[in-house]
């Protein structure tokens, strides 16, 4: 044996043998590179299965969301009449609604004095009543002013009636100070031209509730998935079935009432056409951008439709009410049994939003979506004693602005034009909303409201 062989301890075939297997496994820079390139577009690959699988999981999750959304949505509009019926018909409440309508009597007899007694004193009780029910509304938080002012006797209106005289009490003193007397009165006055403003646009807010509780049964009977063209026909349908109403409306009463029988002429048949036709218009015009791509659907045509057969009703109304006030003084009779309608509707509408939401917050009671002992403003044991208060204010600024010629809209017909003016342009956007709100919330369309209206394309 050789030297290099002793110091190795290997044979030199072996060893050699054993060097060429380390560099037939050697690998080179080109086999590296595609290596890695062939690692990457693994990774890249499984990245973007991943990422698919993930956006395919989002969009169950949201879809999921949506249809339980939408079926508790379902589940819980519904609200039982009967409840709503024993909220505005309550013994228990009839004494203040007997002292509401008594108040608004009591205003709308000495507004046609036209006095600065008969403004003065709408003023100072208009505001004092209001705010004492709307302090017994919120002192109905507790169990005994509820018990005391929840009653069927004669003694349920000491509490609002004492609040009501303090605050009157006080408002009296202030307009007579010689200080900053004037400077109130004005204050005072501004403050009842925006409760008249504002309350036009909230009673066409508010009279979208009954007819929406009708157009939302309709919907939860139609079948699902049908194609249908009931939405288009009825929209179409609506304004001019109320115009044809209307007309026999106003020829009836040319024939009962001889002052009007001379304006009831084919002028003012054309201007009632007119002005149903473009308010028509105008409003499917909108109305169909925003359903383009949905008007076909058997349940969002029900709800749109059958909403605005009875919203049409409303509007022709109100347009009906404001082209006769062109013509003819308005009825202090008309007035009061219209303000009667409009204050069942506050409290209905509100009594339909409280009890919706008790019902919904006991549907999630046993969910994480539960918000706890947390209530809102309003409960069913307070909301007629808010609704008095707004309707209060209502009255008492309609009957002060057609009483004080000073303001900035006095006298009745002024003040009856611009009320069925701002109730018009109003209940046509509130039209809209509704539909709106009906295909934002079954996830149809997600632009904004101004976008889905003016849009005539949709991605």
């Amino acid at each position: 044996m050789s030297k290099d062989e002793e110091i190795n301890g290997n044979d030199p075939e072996e060893l050699n043998s054993v060097m060429d297997f380390e560099l037939s496994n050697e690998e080179t820079p080109e086999d590296d590179q595609e290596l890695i390139i062939e690692s990457d577009e693994e990774i890249l690959g499984d990245n973007q299965e991943l990422d698919a699988k993930s956006e395919m999981l989002d969009d169950a999750i949201r879809e999921n969301e949506r249809t339980v959304s939408t079926e508790f949505k379902e589940k819980a509009v519904f609200v039982s009449q009967r409840e709503i019926i024993s909220i505005i018909f309550s013994k228990k409440t009839l004494y203040h609604v007997l002292a509401l309508f008594s108040l608004l009597a009591f205003f709308g007899i000495i507004s046609y004095t036209k006095s600065d007694l008969a403004s003065s004193m709408i003023l100072i009780f208009g505001y004092g009543c209001s705010l004492g029910y709307f302090v017994t509304a919120g002192l109905n938080r507790f169990e005994e002013i509820k018990n005391l002012s929840r009653s069927q006797s004669f003694t349920s209106l000491i509490l609002p009636l004492s609040l009501s005289l303090v605050f009157s009490s006080f408002i009296w003193a202030t307009l007579n100070n010689e200080n900053y007397g004037e400077n109130t009165e004005r204050f005072l006055t501004w403050g009842f031209i925006f409760i008249f403003v504002i309350w036009q646009f909230a009673q066409a807010w508010w009279m979208r509730v009954p007819f929406k509780e009708i157009a939302l049964r309709r919907m939860s009977k139609s079948p699902e998935n049908e194609r249908t063209k009931k939405g288009v026909l009825l929209n179409i349908v609506a304004p001019i079935l109320w115009m044809g109403i209307g007309y026999l409306c106003f020829y009836l009463i040319s024939e009962n009432i001889s002052s009007f029988k001379s304006n009831f002429d084919s002028l003012f048949i054309l201007f009632w056409i007119l002005l149903m036709s473009f308010m028509g218009f105008i409003t499917f015009y909108f109305l169909y951008n925003m359903h383009r791509d949905f008007f076909h659907d058997s349940k969002v045509a029900a709800f749109s439709g059958f909403f605005a057969l009875g919203y049409w009703g409303f509007l022709s109304y109100h347009a009906g009410i404001f082209l006769y006030s062109m013509y003819n003084e308005p009825s202090f009779l008309y007035d009061l049994v219209f303000m009667v309608i409009t204050i069942m509707l506050v409290i209905y509408s509100l009594s339909v939003n409280v009890l919706r939401r008790e019902a919904r917050r006991a549907h999630l009671s046993p969910t994480n979506h539960y918000i706890g002992k947390a209530t809102g403003l309003m409960s069913r044991h307070n909301v007629i004693f808010y609704s008095i208060s707004f309707t209060i204010a209502y009255g008492a600024s309609s009957f002060f602005l057609a009483t004080a010629d000073t303001s900035l809209i006095g006298g009745i017909k002024g003040v009856s034009r611009i009320a069925h003016m701002i109730v018009l342009v109003s209940g046509i956007l509130v039209l809209l909303i509704v539909n709106y709100n009906l295909l934002t919330g079954r996830g149809l369309i997600s632009e904004g409201f101004v976008e889905s209206i003016r849009s005539p394309k949709r991605n």
